[in-house]
């Protein structure tokens, strides 16, 4: 059925200009074949006021916007998103090189004042297995263009090195699937308020069977499809410092006693510059 799935869609971007409904139907129905699941349910319709500008939306498709997975803005040409995202943009368009990245949204109907740019660099932590949702849940994404910022558009603030969040009261955003039954995913961004619990308080509130890796938060709210790679930040005086990457949570979307579980960011602070070091030098 998934290779099924994945045929139509090459064949309906090789052969016609596919409605964006469509492509985010068979992206929503190619996410549900995936693991981990990812996923945010139970908040609220952000505010007008209430600006995101470090949010992204990863596009599956460069013919048609397609939203599949979230990221955060860390620099003019660069977005860290999850590394699972990055095999679910390969299940539907084979080569992420080349896929659009859209800034400076908040309501997906209308993508015409967003700014486009294009991937055409991607790197996962290497230590990350899809079949393993404990291992680093990271990825770097490079674009062609550097974003132009602006109040719209604008990076999220780093952590320093193993920075702790535990306790503290942080933010999460997506586009996401809002309830189990749901079929689309949502135009209208969603922001939930989340106590970000450290990875020996998650272990607590989780089975003791839940394949917890140490680079791993909880937030006490719960994501859904759609959602991967969405930001958790801590707003400060200084800005919104990112503090975790959707990565999976338990099916189905919004059961109780199952917080979302986070990649830390501050965990790989060292490798996001050696990355970045590591590109500038070969490129």
């Amino acid at each position: 059925m998934k290779f099924f799935l994945l045929c139509f869609v090459l064949i309906g971007t090789a052969l016609a200009t596919p409605e964006t409904s469509l492509y985010e139907r068979l992206a929503t129905v190619l996410a549900k074949n995936l693991q981990p699941e990812t996923r945010i349910v139970g908040g609220t319709p952000a505010a007008k006021s209430q600006v995101t500008p470090y949010l992204v939306s990863l596009s599956a498709s460069s013919l048609a916007y397609a939203h599949v997975c979230a990221g955060a803005i860390i620099g003019k040409e660069w977005v860290l998103t999850a590394a699972h995202c990055l095999s679910e943009l390969q299940k539907s368009a084979v080569s992420v090189i080349g896929l659009p990245i859209y800034a400076g949204l908040q309501d997906r109907s209308n993508v015409e004042n967003a700014q486009v740019r294009n991937i055409d660099f991607a790197f996962a932590h290497k230590q990350f297995n899809v079949s393993d949702v404990s291992s680093p849940d990271i990825a770097l994404l490079h674009v062609a263009q550097g974003f132009d910022f602006s109040a719209s558009v604008n990076s999220a603030i780093l952590p320093y090195a193993q920075e702790s969040y535990a306790n503290q009261t942080a933010l999460t955003y997506g586009w996401g699937l809002t309830s189990a039954g749901a079929e689309q995913f949502v135009q209208e961004l969603q922001v939930a308020n989340s106590t970000i619990l450290s990875v020996e308080q998650c272990s607590e509130v989780l089975p003791e069977d839940a394949p917890l890796g140490a680079n791993k938060i909880c937030a006490a709210t719960s994501a859904c499809f759609g959602d991967g790679g969405s930001p958790l930040v801590y707003e400060t005086s200084g800005g919104s410092e990112l503090v975790g990457i959707t990565s999976w949570s338990y099916l189905p979307c919004g059961t109780e006693g199952r917080p979302a579980v986070y990649t830390e960011v501050s965990r790989f602070v060292k490798w996001i510059a050696e990355v970045q070091w590591a590109y500038y030098v070969l490129n």
